[in-house]
């Protein structure tokens, strides 16, 4: 019987590939073909500067204005391989990876960050997982909170405030207080395979959802509606509820915003009345949901490298409904429609660093409700 020298060589591919220190999302692929398909769909895939351009845009202006600082600080998150034990052949291999693969599944937890695992070793969310291709360990640590707080957790500016919190706020609220982790609402589940060659079992979404994916965005808030009164006078209260988000709606980044659209049409549909025009922030600050940031001269919105302190913050707390009330005066009113949105950053922000790209800059519709007026 000949030796089938093809299956040598196979498995001398692998030795190798496996000895080395970190692999690429392609050689995952090989195997976990799903997985690394909702991968290669998510801000994980697309963290680094050379993926997102917003990041990009921001990173240049805070490296100009940090004499090159933000770098290592905003770069531990965005592009983690450069920060971990590994060779320079490695980092240059991986720089386009962003958050690859093995930054979390050949990792160990170590004093708040990440330190490489043993060799070979591949990190996962099962006791019983077997491959013919690495060793296999379950992890707690990757199937705790812990995993994604290592960067979404929190931040504070030089100045002593946070402007980044979404631990704190989580740890508060009551999803946490009731063990629900990150991962049942980030990484939902369903049945499949872990592998090509594995067995059917609960697989969770590496499609990391959040802020950029409209499926999660629109199950977060409700709202309601309640009118009295005539054209005389039309009292008007809409119930703003963080309805299911651990955290505050929103969180991350202190650019990012949740605002409040609401208008009074006529019979034929035309709108007679509406809370703001152009700008909420100038024109209905209460129908504005965000962390403010300010800098030393007042300006705001700031970024976080510039800013001094919070102006305001008006986010939804886990769990809160919120009561925002306003008195028509002199409207005949047939309708009245509210419209909840999300922006990833303020109009003028986007328009300030030439971004045209829609998932940057278009507002997502997150929620609405509308009553019609007897």
């Amino acid at each position: 019987m000949r030796f089938p020298f093809g299956l040598l060589f196979f498995l001398i591919t692998v030795a190798v590939i496996n000895a080395q220190e970190f692999q690429s999302s392609r050689d995952c692929a090989e195997c976990h073909v799903n997985i690394a398909q909702e991968w290669m769909t998510s801000r994980h895939a697309a963290s680094t500067a050379a993926a997102n351009p917003f990041y990009a845009a921001m990173l240049q202006w805070a490296n100009k204005a940090s004499d090159g600082q933000a770098e290592q600080k905003c770069g531990r998150c965005h592009a983690p391989v450069k920060y971990l034990d590994v060779t320079q052949e490695t980092m240059t291999r991986l720089a386009g990876e962003g958050v690859t693969c093995d930054v979390c599944h050949a990792t160990k937890a170590s004093g708040g960050w990440l330190e490489l695992g043993q060799e070979n070793v591949k990190y996962g969310p099962y006791q019983d997982a077997i491959s013919v291709v690495h060793k296999s360990e379950f992890s707690s640590f990757l199937v705790s909170n812990d995993q994604c707080l290592t960067c979404h957790s929190n931040l504070k500016s030089e100045h002593g405030f946070s402007f980044c919190s979404t631990e704190q706020e989580f740890r508060k609220s009551s999803f946490y207080k009731s063990g629900v982790t990150c991962q049942d609402c980030h990484m939902p589940s369903l049945k499949s395979k872990a592998a090509e060659l594995g067995k059917m079992r609960k697989i969770h979404s590496h499609a990391f959802y959040g802020g950029y994916n409209s499926e999660i965005l629109h199950n977060c808030a409700l709202l309601s509606i309640d009118a009295k009164g005539d054209s005389a006078l039309l009292t008007v209260k809409v119930a703003v509820q963080n309805k299911t988000v651990g955290h505050a709606l929103p969180t991350g980044s202190p650019m990012r915003a949740v605002y409040l659209t609401l208008k009074a049409l006529d019979a034929d549909g035309n709108v007679v009345w509406q809370n703001f025009l152009n700008n909420p922030l100038k024109e209905d600050p209460q129908a504005v949901f965000m962390r403010l940031l300010q800098n030393k001269e007042g300006k705001a919105p700031a970024p976080p490298w510039d800013a001094s302190a919070v102006k305001f913050d008006q986010r939804l707390d886990p769990n809160e409904t919120r009561i925002l009330e306003y008195r028509l005066s002199g409207v005949h009113a047939q309708r009245i429609v509210a419209e909840l949105y999300y922006r990833l950053a303020p109009p003028a922000l986007i328009k300030k660093l030439n971004i045209d790209n829609d998932i940057y800059a278009a507002p997502v519709l997150i929620a609405s409700e509308s009553i019609r007026i007897d």
